[in-house]
């Protein structure tokens, strides 16, 4: 045993620093500094290095993170202890793509302590990944079941949704105001619960993506209120004004304004729960009315055969996004097949990447074209094709009925497209190109690539006579 007294001065004041982080961040690295030295003032400790793997993993230090459980796993400690280390254990080497060793890692974990809801909660994400969502339920709910907390509900929510179980998964969903969004649960009136007449604020609580896709159940929530306040994100107003023109009891405001007056709130997400829908309402709901918008054509490059709008990255604020992004560099492989010219439809930090490869010569950047979404509808209405990561933008194109094709992260999963990407929700004309468990993308862009010949040689085949 090294110095357990030294250790032992060192680890609770790296948990003081921990429990004081949220108020000077800068008390993270100097917790992460505490609990080293604890570790190397007695080497044999397990909860020393059980905690330094609990901070680094705070820190997004996930391999040193998974590194420190291991060596506590190396050290004596009760099952239920062990249990516990080898549940976070399980969850990092899954957030890293080590899903077959965060498999077994996770049933050791319950093999050590049948109560250990966190190693179940694992086993429901992994086997999702691992296309078995029937098991991943299973463990969800078994996990619900020992812990009832709003991360073992927000689990079991997906669990559902991958499964298909649309109005239970989204029933659950609502559990993400506990889990991760508590602000809203601070708004200055109840929460809507489906009640008949009321002046309802209606927020987006997710991505633009997320907005879009729900706004198709504004029409009802209007059917059932007196009158509903819709703030949305300031892109979309002016789609959403030409969609819900004829709504009467329908205002729209920019995010960021201040609080109307109002009966309840609600959001976009929470809709097909509130309205009590089920499984084929939520699959059979129509898209809103896209409208017709134009922008001018001469950024169309002439003697093309295929026109193909390309996007790598989504929003940075999204859990999925260092998963789903990719590197821009990929898409000059489209190249191999002659005939194609790509368009960037890519906003944001991320759309200089075209640039700083040195693809503008071969990549034609339309954001100069685009001020708000209906441009980017526009756009989308000229292009044979879009290739996007799962975003945004493939959102936009469902809702013209463009084509889409959607290189699909092994990890980083949407519910719509689901488990396997054959059954998708809303997107028809969406097409998926998976990932493998290698986490190899060029294997992806081979098949696009192969894609884009056939595509090709179906528009040159004469006309069946």
């Amino acid at each position: 045993m090294g110095d357990r007294k030294t250790a032992t001065a060192f680890f609770n004041q790296g948990l003081q620093a921990n429990q004081q982080k949220g108020d000077d961040p800068k008390l993270g690295a100097h917790a992460y500094q505490l609990f080293a030295s604890a570790c190397f003032a007695d080497p044999t400790w397990f909860h020393a290095y059980y905690q330094c793997g609990n901070n680094n993993s705070d820190l997004k230090l996930y391999f040193s993170a998974i590194a420190d459980w291991r060596r506590a796993l190396e050290c004596e400690a009760p099952d239920k202890e062990r249990a516990k280390a080898c549940a976070n254990l399980g969850w990092r080497l899954h957030t890293v793509g080590y899903t077959n060793e965060a498999e077994q890692v996770s049933i050791e974990a319950i093999k050590l302590d049948p109560t250990c809801a966190n190693a179940l909660m694992n086993l429901s994400m992994i086997y999702t990944v691992h296309d078995q969502p029937d098991r991943a339920v299973s463990c969800a709910e078994k996990a619900h079941a020992l812990e009832n907390s709003p991360m073992s509900e927000f689990n079991l929510a997906f669990a559902y949704l991958f499964n298909r179980q649309f109005a239970q998964g989204f029933k659950h969903f609502e559990s993400r105001f506990a889990y991760k969004l508590k602000e809203f649960l601070q708004y200055p009136y109840p929460k809507w619960d489906g009640e008949p007449d009321k002046i309802v604020f209606l927020a987006a609580d997710q991505g633009m993506g997320d907005t879009l896709s729900f706004a198709r159940f504004v029409p009802e929530l209007c059917r059932r209120s007196k009158y509903v306040i819709a703030r949305i994100q300031a892109p979309l107003l002016k789609l959403f004004m030409h969609a819900f023109v004829g709504i009467k009891n329908l205002e729209l405001i920019p995010a960021a304004y201040p609080f109307p007056a109002a009966d309840a709130w609600t959001t976009f997400v929470s809709l097909p729960a509130n309205l009590r829908l089920t499984d084929d309402e939520i699959r059979a709901a129509p898209p809103i009315e896209a409208g017709s918008w134009s922008v001018p054509n001469n950024w169309l490059v002439p003697d093309r055969k295929l026109h193909v709008g390309v996007a790598w990255a989504g929003s940075p604020l999204n859990d999925i996004d260092h998963h789903r992004n990719l590197p821009c560099h990929l898409f000059l492989e489209f190249f191999r097949v002659p005939g194609v010219q790509l368009y960037s439809l890519q906003v944001g930090d991320r759309a200089q990447d075209m640039h700083t490869l040195g693809g503008g010569s071969l990549i034609r950047d339309v954001a100069p074209y685009i001020t708000d979404v209906t441009d980017t509808l526009a756009i989308l209405r000229r292009l044979d094709l879009v290739i996007s990561v799962e975003s945004f933008l493939p959102h936009l194109c469902s809702l013209v009925g463009k084509e889409c094709w959607l290189p699909y992260s092994y990890l980083g999963r949407d519910y719509r497209l689901g488990c396997t990407g054959t059954d998708r929700l809303w997107t028809p004309n969406h097409r998926v190109f998976r990932q493998g468990p290698d986490l190899d993308w060029r294997p992806v862009f081979r098949n696009i690539v192969d894609a884009l010949r056939e595509k090709l040689d179906v528009r040159r085949a004469p006309p069946e006579a």
